[in-house]
């Protein structure tokens, strides 16, 4: 896994450390990848227009009853992440719904280890 910027999503920012960009490297690096992934919208941005790159969460969540939109929901977010060479698998999914927020759990088996994770999307 490359280097990348830390990013708080909760506050839509990058994350400082002594005023420079804090660097994530290794399997922190993959989880904020993994959370960019959940939370871009597949073929929305021009940026990644002929690139798989995201989730299709938001249509599915919109689309469907809760019940078929789960099961939709895992095999989305699991193609999404396998497409990373560190990504070995993606199991145990919960989903679970909260007013327009998605909870979304699972186990990713990484070449870093297996990661248990759980992120709130919408």
């Amino acid at each position: 896994m490359k280097n990348t910027y830390a990013f708080d999503f909760t506050k839509n920012e990058f994350t400082f450390e002594n005023g420079d960009v804090l660097t994530l490297t290794g399997i922190s690096a993959l989880k904020l990848w993994v959370e960019e992934t959940l939370r871009t919208q597949a073929g929305r941005y021009g940026l990644y227009r002929g690139k798989e790159y995201g989730a299709n969460i938001e249509e599915i969540g919109k689309s469907y009853k809760y019940d078929f939109a789960e099961s939709e929901l895992k095999r989305e977010i699991e193609n999404a992440l396998l497409r990373h060479d560190d990504v070995q698998s993606a199991d145990s999914f919960s989903v679970t719904k909260q007013g327009t927020v998605l909870n979304i759990s699972f186990t990713l088996t990484t070449s870093y280890g297996e990661e248990t994770l759980s992120y709130d999307i919408g």
